[in-house]
């Protein structure tokens, strides 16, 4: 927990609800996001803007980004650990 607090600090508030919002329901896409806070404009417009957030947020190692079709698509790094922990596990 503490190494999230650490990564958090040099964000702003605006990513940390990105990041919040990621977190609680994922895997989510910059469109999503957007339309969970209530953001208006075009699709390509929302999706950039939210897409800066998820990039950086994936710079700094909170969430693995992927790019799937035309969008991306994110998830907690940390659901990323226990995925490759419970295929270590699994694996016979």
């Amino acid at each position: 927990m503490a190494v999230f607090i650490e990564k958090t600090d040099d964000i702003g508030a605006k990513t940390k609800v990105v990041f919040e919002m990621i977190s609680s329901d994922w895997p989510s896409n910059p469109l999503e996001i957007a339309k969970k806070i209530g953001d208006r404009g075009s699709q390509k417009s929302l999706s950039a803007k939210y897409l800066y957030h998820f990039k950086k947020l994936s710079s700094i190692g909170l969430i693995e980004l992927k790019k799937i079709g035309n969008t991306y698509v994110a998830w907690p790094r940390e659901m990323e650990k226990l995925r490759v922990i419970h295929e270590m596990l699994t694996e016979e």
